[in-house]
């Protein structure tokens, strides 16, 4: 009898115990809150956001009585290449002075930054950088008279339909010859070639060049090409301006004439008011009054550095990019556009412009109609065409040039915060809660836990079982997984909110069964 009043006894007391003595306790679970964000991003007007587009054919004279194929050449063009490689999208297109055939890029060799644009027929020609300057070799031209400014129109022409001559870019012409160009004489013949008839020859290519080139004051009517719209076009003589044996006593003009006319032909200005300057760089180490034209014959001259002016030319073009509106950040980025700070180079804090309507200097930052900043695709240069797009989130830039739109060599750097979030809520991921035994602490920069009161107005209350969408979309949850839409919840309040800010990491502790 005493036995089973002993197990009525036991009986009785366990299931007098309470329900969640027997569930497991849920643990601790700790949510971290990384510190805000800073970003600081630099960008200089000579390292340009899309590289200008570089296009360069280079004409090596061929003839029977001169070779600039050699190693000091060789050498040298890997040093233009180099040069280029650096700051361009270039195409470097070598060809016969004098051609063999009617196939266009017969013994013609190329070099690119990439294959973009390039249909099968420059694609067969491409080589690599090493592979271009150790297979330059050319037969000799037929007869050996050269029509260097017609081979150079033809060449662009026959070239642009397969992506190595491209519409907009920075054209330069090299002609590299030991004689002159003789298209009179090729014409009309050698005894009947006056002074007058070969201006009557050569004139008209030249012209026919400024069309091909585009924004030009000349007339092409009946030019019969259809122009590039350089951004700039230059012709490069490399050829006897002296006597010399190296140019046979043979002293070049035409060539001369011809880098001449196109230094200084001035720019049309295009749809936008702006305008290529005409050249100032005053390219004529050996001869007064002949820019871009460089003496074969001089004692100065070294084939080791024979496109030295070549690389002056084209880095000429960075000096003209003027800017007046610059990136800040990628389409999908975000940021807080009230922590936005821009510096120049020297130091100078540009001023935010955003409640200034008629502003003449600083910078506003492109909102879009909700009045936050706003992703689009703009032209970053104005000057000397419109170029270097971007898309993504922009300042645009107030003032004169220099003050505070931006001249080569100037940098901007912009620094901001990432945006802040208000956190009020903590998701209990480990589910639904004893509500008597929950504890909640904090913790700033992993220092000591501190208890957090429960409190509707300044503390925690627990607000059970919810969907994300009822939770106000202006407080972010520590510890809520992506994608989910629902689960239980605790809800801070008053002082006990918090946001994310720069150097702080702060953690939320929730202890629970």
């Amino acid at each position: 009898m005493k036995k089973k009043f002993f197990l009525l006894v036991a009986l009785a007391t366990l299931f007098s115990c309470a329900k969640e003595e027997f569930i497991a306790n849920k643990g601790v679970q700790v949510g971290s809150v990384n510190p805000l964000e800073s970003t600081s991003t630099k960008l200089c007007s000579q390292s340009t956001l899309i590289s200008p587009q570089v296009d360069i054919l280079m004409l090596w004279d061929n003839s029977s009585s001169f070779n600039f194929v050699n190693s000091a050449t060789k050498a040298s063009m890997t040093s233009l290449i180099n040069s280029v490689s650096e700051n361009f999208d270039y195409h470097i297109l070598s060809a016969p002075l004098v051609p063999n055939t009617t196939t266009p890029l017969y013994e013609s060799i190329l070099v690119a930054k990439n294959n973009t644009g390039l249909n099968s027929s420059a694609l067969g020609i491409l080589k690599s950088k090493e592979a271009a300057v150790a297979s330059l070799a050319f037969s000799s031209g037929p007869g050996g008279a050269e029509a260097g400014v017609d081979r150079a129109i033809s060449v662009i022409e026959q070239n642009r339909s397969n992506g190595i001559f491209r519409t907009g870019a920075y054209t330069i012409i090299v002609v590299m010859s030991n004689e002159d160009d003789k298209s009179c004489e090729l014409s009309t013949g050698y005894a009947s070639c006056s002074p007058y008839d070969i201006d009557q020859q050569l004139n008209p290519k030249i012209n026919k060049l400024l069309c091909l080139r585009g924004n030009t004051f000349v007339n092409c009517s009946g030019s019969g090409v259809t122009p590039l719209d350089s951004a700039m076009m230059r012709f490069i003589n490399i050829a006897p301006l002296t006597a010399c044996s190296s140019g046979l006593n043979k002293i070049n003009q035409r060539y001369r004439k011809t880098a001449k006319a196109l230094y200084e032909a001035e720019y049309k200005a295009d749809q936008y008011g702006n305008k290529w300057p005409t050249s100032n760089d005053h390219l004529s180490p050996d001869i007064t009054g002949a820019p871009d034209s460089y003496d074969l014959c001089s004692s100065r001259f070294d084939f080791n550095h024979i496109f030295d002016g070549v690389n002056t030319a084209i880095k000429q073009t960075l000096l003209k990019h003027k800017y007046d509106y610059w990136p800040v950040a990628g389409s999908t980025s975000t940021f807080d556009p009230d922590t936005i700070r821009v510096t120049r180079t020297d130091g100078k804090v540009l001023l935010n412009r955003a409640v200034d309507p008629s502003a003449t200097n600083g910078y506003e930052l492109l909102l879009d109609s909700g009045g936050r900043p706003a992703s689009v695709t703009k032209n970053t240069r104005f000057y000397p065409t419109p170029g270097e797009p971007f898309t993504g989130k922009m300042i645009r830039l107030y003032g004169a040039d220099g003050n505070d739109k931006i001249v080569y060599p100037d940098c901007l750097t912009i620094t901001y915060d990432g945006v802040k979030s208000t956190y009020g809520y903590a998701y209990l991921k480990y589910g639904q809660p004893q509500v008597s035994t929950i504890q909640v602490f904090k913790s700033v920069n992993g220092g000591a836990y501190t208890p957090i009161p429960q409190s509707t107005t300044n503390g925690w209350d627990y607000i059970g079982l919810q969907f994300t969408s009822a939770l106000d979309p202006n407080l972010k949850a520590v510890d809520l997984p992506p994608g989910t839409t629902s689960g239980y919840f605790i809800r801070l309040n008053g002082t006990y909110k918090f946001q994310n800010s720069t150097g702080q990491t702060t953690s939320i502790r929730v202890d629970y069964n």
